[in-house]
């Protein structure tokens, strides 16, 4: 997942830890957002909710997102 977010930012991998907000810290802007659910719904397969997408605000919560997805 870490390197999904870093390819979507055009950042190193290195540079993207899990208690980064994604807005904040990283610079992820509204439309880099849209692309990151749409790769993450893609990819899992599943279709989100906003309640879904609300959740996620930091890389651990991308990271704990796609697990608890994938645990179903």
């Amino acid at each position: 997942m870490r390197e999904t977010i870093a390819e979507l930012l055009e950042i190193d991998v290195a540079s993207v830890r899990g208690e980064q907000l994604l807005r904040e810290d990283l610079g992820m802007d509204s439309l880099t957002s849209l692309e990151l659910l749409s790769t993450l719904s893609r990819e899992m397969k599943v279709d989100l909710e906003m309640e879904d997408a609300m959740e996620i605000v930091t890389v651990d919560d991308t990271v704990r997102f796609v697990e608890r997805h994938l645990a179903c």
